[in-house]
C-alpha cells in the first residue's frame, strides 16, 4: 500500500490541503515535524511543506512547493476534473482563494500597514462579488460538477482560519455578506473525517 510523509510544523499553515486530503481519501501517511532550521538543508529547495510518497516496493517520489503538493494529490485522489479546460478553470478559483488567504496573512503577519489592509480588504470584496456570483450558477452548490474540488476543500480552511483570528473587522465572510460561499463551506464541512486534519483549533 502506498503511503506519505507530510513534512511540516506542528500547525495547519500551509500543509493543511495535503493532510486533509489524505485524511478524507483513507490514504495512510504519517506527519513528520523537522527540526528547523537545522532541516532546511535536507528538504529540496530549503522550503515547507515536502512530501514523500512511499510505493509499496519502497521507492520514494519527493515533492515541494505547495501548489505542486496540493494539485498532486487532488489529482490522484479525485478532487479535480480529468477534463483539461475543466481542471484550469477549477485551478484559478483555487489560486484566487490561495491569493487571498495570502493577501490576508501577509497582513497580519508581516507588514501591518494601512497599505497592506487597503490591499487585502480590496482583494476580498472582489472575491466575494466574483465568487458569490461563480457559487451561485452552480447546481450542486460546489465550485464544480456534483462533488468537492481542491477550491472547495481550500475555502473551506482559510473562510474557517479567518474567523478563529482575533480580530474580527478583518474577516469579510459571514453568512450576511457571503450567503453561498457559507453555504458551501457548511457542506464542505459535512465531508467524513475533514476535520481530523486539523492540528489547530477545530472549526465547529
Amino acid at each position: 500500500m502506498t503511503s506519505y510523509i507530510v513534512t511540516y510544523f506542528p500547525l495547519d499553515g500551509l500543509a493543511w490541503a495535503a493532510r486533509t486530503i489524505l485524511t478524507i481519501s483513507g490514504a495512510e501517511y504519517k506527519n513528520e515535524f523537522p527540526d528547523w532550521p537545522a532541516d532546511k538543508k535536507n528538504t529540496p529547495f530549503g522550503r515547507l511543506p515536502v512530501l514523500t510518497e512511499i510505493s509499496p516496493d519502497g521507492s520514494k517520489f519527493v515533492l515541494a512547493e505547495i501548489d505542486a503538493i496540493n494539485a498532486y494529490l487532488a489529482e490522484k485522489y479525485g478532487y479535480l476534473p480529468k477534463d483539461i479546460k475543466d481542471r484550469a478553470t477549477v485551478m484559478q478559483y483555487y489560486y484566487q482563494i490561495r491569493d487571498i488567504s495570502e493577501s490576508f496573512t501577509n497582513h497580519i503577519v508581516r507588514f501591518k500597514t494601512t497599505r497592506s489592509l487597503d490591499r487585502y480588504v480590496d482583494r476580498m470584496k472582489t472575491f466575494i462579488e466574483k465568487h458569490e456570483d461563480i457559487l451561485a450558477k452552480s447546481k450542486s452548490g460546489y465550485y464544480f460538477g456534483d462533488s468537492p474540488t481542491l477550491p472547495d476543500l481550500y475555502l473551506y480552511y482559510v473562510y474557517n482560519g479567518m474567523a478563529r483570528v482575533g480580530d474580527k473587522s478583518l474577516n469579510h465572510f459571514s453568512e450576511e455578506k457571503s450567503p453561498v460561499i457559507s453555504r458551501l463551506v457548511a457542506k464542505v464541512g459535512t465531508i467524513p473525517n475533514i476535520k481530523k486534519a486539523f492540528m489547530s483549533s477545530v472549526p465547529p
